[in-house]
């Protein structure tokens, strides 16, 4: 429940108010046996820069060994944060399990900023490039095995730092941007995945909140308008579930204090199942309890 990789307060509550909400639950009605695993923990009160990143450099590799342990055992995860920089954990021990996994990286931001690069120091903003290998030694070491680069599918892309259009161009890293979305439409991101489905089945995903426009995803750290609307996220989410083997998912970056009736929770419980390849929504909670009754 890592909130320390960000200026943003909140985002340590949101596994609490998720599963309060019924997500448990939710994964049961679209038919998953759900265990919640004790909450990973970081330091509250961490000072200074350098502080925090040592406290989250210890939580991630904590968190690594429990997503490295539970993919080894044949199951699937799925970590609810907290902020970004979680992922470095997750991923750096999902790919410790899995041989050549994909990474679809869904985020209105590139978080491909390194402790050189970033004005704010914020951890958050530098997950994607500390998988892929790049930034600071206290980061990527906790990444023992990189993400290819050819692996690596961003989507969802639209305000980024001059450093990061630098090393998503300087890498060739595919990217979907929302101005690719705009002048080519839904055709291009199945494309993208077609694409790196072609290169590896297993994939990993990463779920920004912040990605989706603020009026279907209000409770998000940085939410904004021009994001992906609801039509785009949840057929995107389908088609990933349907195309890959999903072995583990991030859902970070929500600040339950500002989600608006349990709308941003809802979603994301509905993302969840979709990408993990069923389905939950309203409707299909409706026919769970019409069967009961």
């Amino acid at each position: 429940s890592m909130g320390i990789g960000s200026d943003v307060s909140g985002t340590a509550d949101a596994p609490a108010y998720l599963l309060k909400l019924g997500f448990k639950e939710a994964l049961a009605v679209a038919g998953f046996r759900a265990e919640v695993l004790p909450e990973v923990l970081v330091s509250n009160g961490v000072k200074g820069k350098e502080a925090r990143l040592a406290a989250i450099s210890k939580t991630v590799v904590a968190v690594r060994e429990i997503v490295k342990g539970e993919i080894s055992k044949g199951r699937k995860v799925l970590a609810l944060g907290g902020d970004h920089a979680l992922s470095i954990g997750t991923i750096a021990g999902a790919a410790e399990a899995t041989a050549d996994i994909g990474i679809i990286w869904i985020d209105a931001h590139a978080d491909a900023n390194t402790w050189k690069t970033s004005d704010s120091g914020n951890v958050h903003g530098m997950g994607a490039s500390a998988v892929l290998g790049f930034g600071d030694e206290r980061l990527t070491s906790v990444v023992k095995k990189k993400v290819k680069t050819k692996n690596f599918l961003y989507i969802g892309l639209k305000d980024l730092d001059q450093a990061e259009i630098d090393l998503i161009r300087s890498e060739k890293i595919a990217a979907v941007t929302m101005m690719d979305l705009l002048e080519h439409g839904f055709s291009m991101l199945a494309k993208e995945i077609q694409a790196l489905q072609k290169k590896t089945k297993k994939v990993w995903v990463s779920m920004d909140m912040d990605s989706i426009d603020e009026q279907f995803a209000p409770g998000s750290a940085m939410a904004t308008p021009g994001g992906l609307m609801y039509r785009e996220i949840t057929n995107l989410m389908a088609l990933i579930g349907k195309t890959f083997e999903v072995v583990g998912m991030d859902l970070v970056e929500i600040v339950p204090k500002k989600d608006v009736a349990g709308k941003t929770a809802r979603l994301a419980m509905e993302l969840a199942a979709s990408g993990f390849g069923s389905r939950y929504s309203w409707y299909s909670e409706y026919m769970e309890h019409y069967k009961e009754s």
